[in-house]
């Protein structure tokens, strides 16, 4: 008997209940719900006349035949998609960074301690400064444009993005000592508040 239903419908009886009719029917699969109409008829001595009814106003509507061929797809499109990225955890300082010292990191970097005078942070990625900031603070050094530094308390005698910098000398005066974020916009590095 279910060889016979498949032969008919050529779908797997899975899920052959009203309730995955309708929802066939829902979803615009007409000849889908019809199909488990059908099987749920067959398999039911008793079937209810609503069944039966429903199977009628379903093939009414449901294509006859074979559904349609999808297009071809493009070739272009059948190209491997490169995997992501793996995520690189960020590196969290929690020393102070002293004078001459310079601290790298291939993704963010998180500084939970002073960047004295005279060091460096450097990160591919984003910088956290959760301390003073008076040395020198380089985001984005991998390329990224999108790259920000955010900073507690901003003395920094520079800050780059992307090889974009700022200087201390040209730093607006209502940032220093402030909290705030460095982003890259218009080829410039800009200033905000957090």
């Amino acid at each position: 008997m279910e060889a016979a239903a498949l032969a008919d419908d050529d779908e797997p009886d899975l899920f052959g209940t009203e309730t995955m009719a309708e929802l066939c029917a829902r979803q615009g699969q007409a000849g889908r719900a019809a199909a488990i109409y059908r099987r749920l008829i067959a398999a039911s001595a008793n079937a209810p006349a609503a069944w039966r009814q429903r199977l009628a106003a379903l093939e009414k509507v449901a294509p006859s035949g074979p559904p349609p061929t999808p297009p071809p797809i493009p070739r272009e499109a059948l190209r491997p998609v490169p995997a992501p990225a793996p995520h690189r955890p960020a590196l969290v300082v929690r020393q102070p960074v002293r004078s001459g010292q310079v601290v790298h990191a291939d993704g963010d970097l998180v500084v939970m301690a002073p960047v004295n005078p005279g060091a460096q942070v450097v990160a591919d990625g984003h910088i956290h400064l959760y301390a003073p900031l008076r040395g020198r603070a380089v985001a984005g050094a991998g390329g990224s444009s999108e790259a920000r530094i955010f900073c507690l308390r901003l003395e920094a005698e520079v800050v780059a993005i992307n090889g974009v910098y700022l200087a201390a000398d040209d730093m607006d005066l209502q940032w220093r000592g402030r909290a705030v974020q460095i982003s890259l916009r218009d080829g410039a590095c800009v200033i905000e508040a957090l």
